[in-house]
């Protein structure tokens, strides 16, 4: 642990033995609650004591009671976020109500209130109503709140858009392309990995994808990835309709949060109101309406079909069982649901196919596998002639049908004014199809979720609360790979050819064709599943010690993650003609998977302590302690893992089926501490200065995945040279006895990754509804995880994969500016601009040569703002009032600078570790590094003359990731119009345009040297970014939506 951590610990828990002789102040919030500090005083501005404080849900009716203390104050801890009023009651002063507070999650909101003599028949009424500024903590964040959520162009009705507008966020790079949910976390926050955000919906995990269960490790295996539709939407976490709101915590959070340094995203359920309240709603899509993808136009493709209703409804108030139950004041439910019915557009772009004369040439072993590529197209290249056959150009685009169904139910009680609790429930399918190459492969994924979130609220005494939440969740995602006669491709066996045994409608054939100069084509087939089961209890308690607020409490988690390959993996490589003519495989695999089930059991405590030293300053400082032991396997099937010393190869033995993985680290402290000052304290015109710091584990999962997908759960064939099909005894792979083909080797002291994290932040106040903040973030990240593989001169392991003990480390620096306006004249704004830079040895875990330089995710620059505006009604004629009146502008613009582009020059091996991978390139001097015109996509490309690849030995001089991709521009807009029948009933109208100026954002670039393509942009941004299905993602060409929705 840092001496940092050591000395910071030592210091917290003194000042926690200090504050047991001192007495009550302020109050905490949580990941779905807020709080309320009131402190009471008579004009002259002495405390009042004894005074009765009612905090009344303005929605619910429900009514919280307590008393000022002898210091005056009274507190109100964990509240629902929503409207609220106050009433204050003291003998010999006129009552006094504040009106129209607004609680949004995550806030600590204080309030400061003289009381006037007088009688009670005497009331005085104040506004309550403005920003809550942060002048507890230290921590970075932004909440998004109901107006916006309800208001705002969301594609795919998703919270991308909306995450997307916190500082310090960028999306995944571009040149991680196509990656499907489960592989990618979709956001990297103030420089962190994009596997470590935490997501919580109603304060419990939702990090709970399933993965897809390949046979490779995936990040979701181990509980990093969040939940989210087949099509990487986030219905799964919330649909729009059932979500109050959401904050993101960006930096230096609390001890109550943590299990990764990255975001802290808290999302919190619509509950009932007293009033009967409800939508029905229908968003609608059609391909006339939008416009073509620049890459369709350049190639002559016409738009490809688009067809989407997305419907849902509402509907919210008291529990009422005629004779037998009025739930008024008591008992509230909330009911929603969103069907997706959708046809997906996604627009051609170049792949590679056998030409025609590979196809008649081939032997006849092998043509039933080129024949089930389309054929190339007749206005593509085609890089072969007679006498040398070679790969053509194919492009033609596809529309694939999608679904999903959302369902929620929340019910919400109150025991009495000190007992509350809710219970909610939501169900999830969706399935989406895909073409993974973009060629005759089809690809179905199918997604299931389910959670039940239980949650109690008790007030022990006036000064002693306590909050629960216990969640369990369950997931599963199946994939089904098949082929079609897309491009007049001829559908076949692919297992049965290669005779994949035992046979199975999951074994996975595959086919790979690479050609030097021009690039590869592969087919596949097969079945693949993942699934996760979720228990997460988190328990918290405040109490309130004069000028002291502490919290403590715990969080617990046990993931069970299951991964589920094809039984039987074959895969045949061809890399010329001849080999193609003689069925003379260049390479071959085959593999035997085993399912595997791993088991995580996770706890961390907690104490937090915020310190009011003066009405000015207060001092926020906390301890969580993180106990992440290895994972254990679920089911029949153990890892095995490699002992021994690695520099005496001799000394390797495979250890017994089972072993711990490493020994589990219990000196994990994670110390924070921050520091607010109210440097000026008038109403609406305040200034705080904000600092802070801490540390903040992530956890050693991902590394303990390739455990289950490794020696234990595979065994691996090579051969070369080979005539296909595959022979029996090509197949009879052991997976229980050596030689391994890869197994893991890790310390057995491995520690848990950290990362220091730390800011200075000043907000102002412009007005009660109106702040702007400046801050500097940054971090440190130490002990990241990272892989090398290792081929010792072992029999017994062909190949190791090493967990490095010290890891990687990594660097951030972000000056981020905020701005962010309240519903005030119809008027609601949030504006970013973030200036990073992010460094690092390697933003992923991939076995790559270590070289620090510009990370994967480093954006210089990027621009959000959102704004939502009700125009002001007009006084007119009956006529022209309703023509005028009841319209509304919703807008959100993004730009950004572009990621960087990680050069890949030859492909080869380290010779003192062993290890493959792609050499870096050279750069020729002199020569400029791109090329500029109109013919280029995006009217520009990487200059192939200014890049030369390396020879012998050498490794290539340039830098890591130092030429960069496309910047990206988008300007959403939303035109509403609302038609009220009467009081309580209305309609609106909703014309949304997403990306209205149809501003072409290119995205992935190829990098890889020596292939054709090298440097140009060869998909547009959203059909890069993966993840997200590319209809729904940011960057595509213009579409429109348009809503019909009942409002009563």
């Amino acid at each position: 642990m840092p001496n940092f951590a050591r000395l910071a610990s030592k210091l917290f828990l003194c000042a926690i033995a200090i504050t047991a002789s001192l007495t009550p102040s302020r109050v905490f919030a949580d990941a779905s609650s807020a709080s309320l500090a009131v402190a009471v005083t008579d004009p002259s501005g002495a405390v009042i004591r004894d005074a009765s404080v009612d905090l009344r849900n303005t929605e619910t009716n429900q009514v919280q009671h307590s008393v000022s203390s002898a210091s005056g104050n009274a507190v109100f801890p964990f509240l629902k976020p929503g409207h609220y009023s106050l009433l204050i009651a003291k003998t010999g002063f006129a009552d006094l109500t504040v009106a129209d507070i607004t609680l949004n999650v995550g806030d600590n909101k204080q309030l400061h209130l003289a009381m006037k003599v007088g009688s009670a028949a005497q009331q005085v009424t104040v506004n309550g109503s403005g920003l809550t500024i942060n002048t507890t903590d230290a921590s970075v964040s932004t909440v998004v709140d109901r107006n916006f959520v309800a208001n705002m162009p969301l594609n795919g009705r998703s919270f991308q858009d909306l995450i997307s507008m916190t500082p310090g966020v960028v999306t995944t790079s571009p040149q991680v392309a196509n990656q499907s949910p489960g592989l990618n976390g979709g956001f990297s926050i103030n420089g962190q990995r994009t596997d470590t955000n935490y997501y919580t919906v109603d304060g419990v995990s939702a990090n709970t994808n399933s993965g897809t269960g390949r046979g490779g490790p995936e990040p979701a295996q181990g509980g990093a990835i969040a939940a989210g539709t087949a099509l990487g939407t986030t219905q799964t976490l919330l649909s729009v309709d059932s979500l109050q709101e959401f904050r993101v915590e960006s930096s230096t959070y609390s001890a109550e949060f943590g299990r990764g340094p990255g975001g802290q995203v808290s999302f919190v359920s619509r509950g009932g109101t007293n009033v009967l309240h409800g939508t029905a709603s229908e968003y609608f899509r059609n391909g006339w309406f939008d416009a073509n993808d620049w890459f369709n136009d350049e190639l002559g493709q016409p738009k490809e079909e688009l067809h989407q209703n997305d419907f849902g409804g509402t509907l919210g108030g008291p529990v009422w069982i005629p004779r037998l139950y009025n739930g008024t004041d008591k008992t509230f439910f909330f009911v929603s649901y969103e069907g997706l019915r959708l046809d997906e557009p996604v627009a051609a772009s170049t792949e590679y196919v056998p030409d025609e004369y590979m196809r008649q040439q081939a032997t006849p072993v092998l043509q039933p596998f080129l024949n089930a590529f389309p054929k190339q197209s007749s206005n593509g290249i085609d890089y072969g002639t007679a006498q040398s056959p070679n790969l053509a150009e194919f492009f033609e685009g596809y529309s694939v049908p999608g679904s999903i169904n959302s369902t929620s139910v929340r019910l919400d009680h109150t025991f009495s004014p000190r007992l509350t609790s809710f219970f909610r429930f939501s169900d999830t399918p969706s399935s989406i199809n895909s073409r993974p190459s973009g060629i005759s492969q089809t690809e179905t994924d199918t997604v299931t979720s389910q959670t039940y979130t239980l949650g109690t609220t008790f007030q022990v005494l006036n000064d002693l609360t306590n909050e629960l939440r216990l969640g369990y969740t369950t997931g599963t995602t199946t994939v089904h790979i098949g082929l079609d006669d897309f491009g007049a491709a001829v559908p076949f066996s692919m297992a049965t050819a290669m005779n994949l045994t035992p046979a199975s409608p999951n074994n996975s054939p595959e086919i790979d064709l690479i050609f030097a100069g021009v690039g590869n084509a592969t087919l596949s087939t097969g079945g693949t599943s993942g699934d996760t089961e979720q228990w997460n209890l988190t328990d918290g308690t405040t109490l309130q010690i004069h000028k002291h607020q502490i919290r403590f409490g715990l969080d617990y988690r046990r993931l069970r993650s299951g991964r589920n390959p094809e039984p039987v993996y074959g895969d045949v490589g061809y890399e010329s003609m001849p080999s193609l003519t003689q069925n003379a495989a260049d390479y071959a695999y085959a593999v035997r998977y085993l399912n595997g089930v791993s088991i995580y059991n996770q706890l961390a405590l907690y104490g937090q302590d915020q310190w009011k030293i003066s009405p000015a300053l207060t001092l926020s400082y906390g301890l969580r302690w993180e106990v992440d032991p290895p994972p254990h396997s679920g089911n029949e099937n153990k890892p095995y893992i490699v002992l021994g010393d690695l520099t005496n190869p001799d000394s390797l033995t495979p250890s017994a089926p089972g072993a711990p993985l490493w020994h589990t680290p219990w000196l994990n402290f994670a110390p924070r501490i921050g520091a607010a000052w109210q440097v000026h304290r008038t109403p609406g015109h305040e200034t705080v200065l904000r600092a802070g710091g801490g540390v903040f584990f992530d956890t050693d999962n991902e590394a303990a995945n390739y455990a289950f997908a490794t020696a234990g759960y595979e065994a691996v064939g090579f051969y070369s040279g080979v005539p296909m099909p595959f022979t029996a005894a090509q197949q009879n792979l052991a997976i229980d006895s050596p030689p391994y083909f890869e197994a893991m080797y890790y310390p057995r002291h491995l520690q848990l990754p950290y990362t220091n994290e730390w800011n200075v932040a000043l907000e102002q106040s412009l007005s009660s509804t109106q702040t702007f903040t400046l801050s500097y973030v940054a971090s440190s990240g130490r002990r990241l995880i990272q892989s090398q593989e290792l081929y010792p001169s072992s029999s017994t392991f062909e190949s190791i994969l090493y967990i490095p003990g010290a890891g990687v480390t990594s660097n951030y620096q972000g000056l981020q500016a905020k701005f962010q306006r309240q519903v005030s004249t119809g008027v609601n704004a949030l504006v970013s601009y973030t200036w990073s830079h992010s460094l690092d040895y390697g933003s992923n875990y991939a076995s790559l040569p270590l070289t620090y330089g510009n990370s994967d995710f480093d954006v210089r620059n990027n621009l959000q703002a959102a704004l939502t505006w009700s125009l002001p009604s007009v006084n007119a004629p009956n006529l022209a009032a309703h023509i005028i009146n009841g319209w509304g502008v919703d807008s959100h613009f993004m730009a950004r600078t572009g990621f960087p582009i990680t050069l890949e020059g030859n492909y080869t091996t380290d010779l003192a570790t062993g290890s493959g991978y792609y050499t870096n390139v050279n750069v020729v001097s002199g020569i400029p590094l791109y090329l500029y015109g109109s013919e280029y996509p995006g009217g520009r490309i990487l200059n192939r003359a200014a890049f030369t690849l390396p020879t012998g030995s050498e490794q290539g001089t340039a830098a890591r990731n130092f030429v960069r991709g496309f910047g990206a521009e988008q300007w959403n807009v939303a035109v509403r119009r609302a038609f009220p029948v009467n009081e309580r009933v209305s309609f609106q109208f909703r014309a949304e345009a997403f990306n209205v100026l149809n501003h072409p954002n290119f995205g992935y670039v190829w990098p890889y040297l020596s292939y054709a393509n090298f440097g140009y942009a060869t998909q547009m941004l959203n059909e890069s970014l993966g993840t997200v299905a590319s209809q729904y993602q940011q960057g595509g060409p213009r579409s429109m939506q348009f809503a019909l929705k009942l409002l009563f």
